[in-house]
């Protein structure tokens, strides 16, 4: 059982955090672009952004609250214009996750960006899977696609992009979700929309728990019927609510170093990560947006072992939880386990942990 503590990373360990496959179901597409394929991009397509090299993009990832962050987060999606575009942050994606040694990846799209911008959706989703394709045939990494839609656009818009993810679920689109500005417009008026995607045979999430107290969280779960919450981290709050996503068996993706860089808790120190588990909430550890929050899931492993006392135990139950909590058919949930289970295994006898 984790305990809150700070401790060197023993190399077995460490070895141990690196090699362990692995799987990531809380991942926005937009926020893993490598900054050089950024900039290349922008040129590209000639999109003006607000830096002119890798250093000016690293400055603009310095935010002082989330409503910055999502600002930040929104100009520098403009850079993707064509399905090409989508192909190659997909591939890259690809890349990066397999030298993690992660197995399976849920990865979100925010679909208004594009709307917005009069691209066609069909072409972006088509290209994000090109690439996801060609990583999967070279690096054997799988993965899902999520359509994230950004709550303050408001219901009526959200109907009319859910045809585009219901009309691209041959082309890997797994799953619903709203995200987006938590504070000022609550899940419980896009209950139909979810009904909706669940009936099509989406699976749905939402980020909630973030920046909102436990009513968020209640919503998502009783009104819009998720089985996974993107956060959730404010369930600490109350007692009811942390048994009954015990009882329900309802997954919280936690993102500690983004919880950190958003201003969702003031510091590690205080994240409550460690007592989310302790509690017996089913949950995993995601990156969020890796390049935006300078992190990768290796280091958010490491966080998680280093500053709370995590277990190799505990690591390979998270693991576990992921694969059986992904918007995979039940048959592939249980092989995906089946397979980490026993490459954990074999790993742990070879490092002693």
């Amino acid at each position: 059982m984790a305990v809150s503590t700070q401790q060197q990373l023993l190399p077995a360990i460490d070895e141990f955090v690196v090699r362990m496959p692995k799987v990531e179901l809380h991942l926005h597409l937009e926020g893993a672009i490598r900054p050089a394929t950024l900039l290349a991009l922008a040129e590209r397509n000639g999109v003006d952004l607000p830096a002119r090299d890798e250093a000016g993009v690293a400055q603009l990832f310095n935010y002082h609250n989330f409503h910055e962050f999502l600002t930040i987060f929104m100009v520098l999606a403009r850079s993707l214009t064509t399905g090409r575009d989508f192909e190659q942050v997909a591939y890259e994606l690809g890349e990066d996750l397999a030298e993690q040694h992660v197995r399976y990846a849920e990865v979100m799209i925010s679909p208004v960006q594009y709307h917005r911008r009069a691209l066609d959706l069909d072409e972006v989703v088509q290209g994000a899977a090109s690439g996801f394709a060609r990583a999967t045939r070279k690096y054997g990494v799988r993965f899902g696609l999520v359509f994230d839609y950004g709550r303050q656009f408001g219901v009526e818009l959200a109907w009319r992009l859910l045809e585009h993810a219901v009309r691209n679920m041959p082309y890997g689109v797994v799953g619903w979700s709203i995200g987006g500005d938590e504070i000022n417009h609550p899940p419980e008026p896009f209950a139909g929309v979810f009904a909706a995607a669940r009936r099509a045979g989406l699976q749905v999430m939402a980020h909630a728990g973030e920046v909102v107290g436990p009513a968020s969280v209640w919503g998502a779960i009783d009104a819009l019927g998720v089985r996974r919450v993107g956060h959730g981290i404010r369930s600490i709050e109350d007692p009811k609510l942390l048994a009954a996503l015990r009882t329900r068996n309802i997954v919280l993706d936690i993102c500690p170093t983004s919880n950190v860089r958003t201003g969702a808790v003031s510091g590690l120190g205080t994240h409550p990560l460690c007592r989310l588990f302790d509690a017996g909430v089913p949950l995993t550890i995601n990156t969020d947006d890796p390049v935006f929050f300078n992190t990768t899931l290796c280091n958010e492993y490491r966080l998680a072992t280093r500053l709370f006392g995590f277990t190799a135990d505990d690591l390979t139950r998270i693991v576990l939880t992921g694969a059986h909590a992904a918007f995979l058919p039940e048959t592939d949930r249980l092989a995906l386990a089946h397979e980490l289970e026993e490459e954990i295994a074999d790993l742990r006898t070879e490092l002693g942990v």
